[in-house]
This record gives C-alpha cells, sequence and structure tokens, in this order.
C-alpha cells in the first residue's frame, strides 16, 4: 500500500480488482435487468412485433391491448380486492403468531424450550400431507372462505426461527434493564424489543407479503366460490383463455396478454419493495453473522 500525505491510496493491483468487481455486477445487473425490462415493452408491443420471433427492444408502436383484455375480464377488480385482503390479513396475522411465538422461545430459562424449538424444527421437514390438512380445514368449517386461504399458512417456522434469533442477539443487560424499571414481558416486547427489531420484523413482513400475494394453491384446494379467487387464479384463468382462442385461430394476442398480466401482478409488490429494501438488506445477513 502507498501512503501518500497521510492518506492510503489503492494500488494498480486494487484499482484492476475493483474493476473486475464492477464489470461483473454490471454484468450481473444487465441479466437481471432485461428480462423485466423485455415484459414491460413486451406487455405494449403490437402482438404482430412479438410473433416475429426477435426481442423487442423498441416497439414500433405502443399498444394496451393485452391490458384491456386483462381489465375487461370479468371480476378481475374483485379478484384483486381479494388478494389485497388475503395479503393485509395474512401478514398482520403471520407477524403477530411469528413474533408471539419467536419471543418467549428466545428465552433460554423457558420451560420445555428445547422440546418445542425440536417439535417445531420437525414440521419444517414432514407435515400431515394434503388429504389431512383438507380434512382439517373442511371440519373447522375455513372451507370455501378466505380464512382457508389465510389461517393454515399463518406461520412459517424459518420465519419464526429468524426473528427468534434476533431476539437472542439483544444484550441480556437491556432486557433486564427493562425488568428493573418495572416492565412486564409484553412492555418489553412491544417498547423495547420490536423497535430495535426493526431489519428482521420487515425482513419477515416482506417474504409473508410475497407468499400471500401469490396465493394459488390455497384456493385451488380449499374454495370453490368464484367470487373468492385470488388475483393469480384469475390471471392463470385469463391466460388459458387467451391461449385457447388463439389456437381456436381467433385474434387474440397470447403473448401480450401473458406479459400484461406479469406486469399486473408485480407492480404492487415493486412498489412496496423500495420502502423495505434497506430493512431487508440488513435482515438477509441475519443467517449468517447472528447465527
Amino acid at each position: 500500500m502507498v501512503r501518500k500525505k497521510g492518506l492510503m491510496t489503492a494500488t494498480a493491483g486494487e484499482k484492476v480488482f475493483d474493476l473486475c468487481v464492477l464489470v461483473i455486477l454490471g454484468i450481473l445487473f444487465l441479466c437481471w435487468f432485461f428480462p423485466l425490462l423485455y415484459v414491460l415493452l413486451a406487455s405494449v408491443t403490437p402482438y404482430k412485433d412479438v410473433i416475429k420471433g426477435s426481442l423487442v427492444i423498441i416497439p414500433s408502436s405502443v399498444t394496451f391491448t393485452g391490458y384491456s383484455y386483462i381489465f375487461n375480464f370479468t371480476n378481475i377488480f374483485l379478484s384483486f380486492r381479494n388478494t389485497i385482503v388475503i395479503t393485509v390479513v395474512g401478514t398482520a396475522l403471520s407477524m403477530a403468531v411469528s413474533v408471539l411465538l419467536a419471543f418467549p422461545l428466545s428465552k433460554k430459562e423457558l420451560p420445555g424450550r428445547a422440546l418445542l424449538l425440536k417439535l417445531l424444527v420437525f414440521t419444517m421437514y414432514f407435515s400431515g400431507g394434503l388429504i389431512p390438512t383438507y380434512m382439517v380445514v373442511k371440519n373447522v368449517g375455513l372451507q370455501n372462505t378466505l380464512w382457508a386461504m389465510i389461517i393454515p399458512g399463518a406461520l412459517s417456522v424459518y420465519n419464526m426461527l429468524l426473528i427468534k434469533s434476533y431476539f437472542e442477539s439483544m444484550p441480556a443487560a437491556l432486557l433486564d434493564a427493562a425488568i428493573i424499571d418495572g416492565c412486564g414481558p409484553a412492555r418489553t416486547l412491544i417498547q423495547i424489543v420490536l423497535p430495535l427489531s426493526l431489519p428482521v420484523l420487515m425482513s419477515v413482513m416482506l417474504f409473508y407479503m410475497v407468499g400471500y400475494w401469490n396465493t394459488y394453491y390455497s384456493y385451488v384446494y380449499y374454495c370453490y366460490d368464484k367470487t373468492l379467487r385470488p388475483l393469480q387464479v384469475v390471471l392463470h384463468e385469463i391466460i388459458r383463455k387467451a391461449t385457447g382462442e388463439a389456437e381456436a385461430e381467433e385474434y387474440i394476442p397470447t403473448i401480450t396478454v401473458q406479459m400484461s398480466a406479469i406486469v399486473f401482478t408485480c407492480i404492487p409488490i415493486i412498489c412496496v419493495y423500495p420502502f423495505l429494501q434497506k430493512y431487508f438488506t440488513k435482515g438477509v445477513m441475519l443467517g449468517a453473522i447472528k447465527g
């Protein structure tokens, strides 16, 4: 390392290394960005240009035929509302269950803690199966309700363990000071633990949000009322109908509809992600750093 006037300057090798890193990151960015750009452009490109087989970089003209086809589909906005309700209520319920389970399990003095953790981890690898789960949903009266798409997957053991690990990393002296000041467990959790746990909470919340937003099989397994269909189910029906009509030699912009459906589905999550990105970036490192 060469020093100049008390400041450290990079050597030629370090500059070459930094340049190589920037080039690699630039290539990875293009590999990530180009498919998204292609999907967006293909959704507003005339069908005659898309079926030529070449990549569409600059559309000859802009058309919203695909979006018009989607918005004219029956109950598309009802399904959008159902998905929002499932995502908001499901995420809130999942976060509450995960936090309330993770907090006591982070206490090493909890009786039966080791056994309970082993039972929870066991469920990550083994489940009762689809038919027993269906029977439980049916017998408790959740079948053909929005709750059937929320409650069965309300807890992710993996996400709960992330939160528990973060809680365990907090200084014991901080929690002891709260107890000395007269804080009970609930007040300690709400006023001290949760505000200091925003990175992991926001990261886990994003995981839950994406999972609920992509709800598909829960409706297929447990529901049959068409007014309860989530967005993913309706978009699948739209694409299948467009494909069938295209095979019947009717002028239906199949590829354009598919790309429009992808854009329409991704926009809400993309809008939420920037607000959670800084917390998500911190939370991803929890498993490696916190242990």
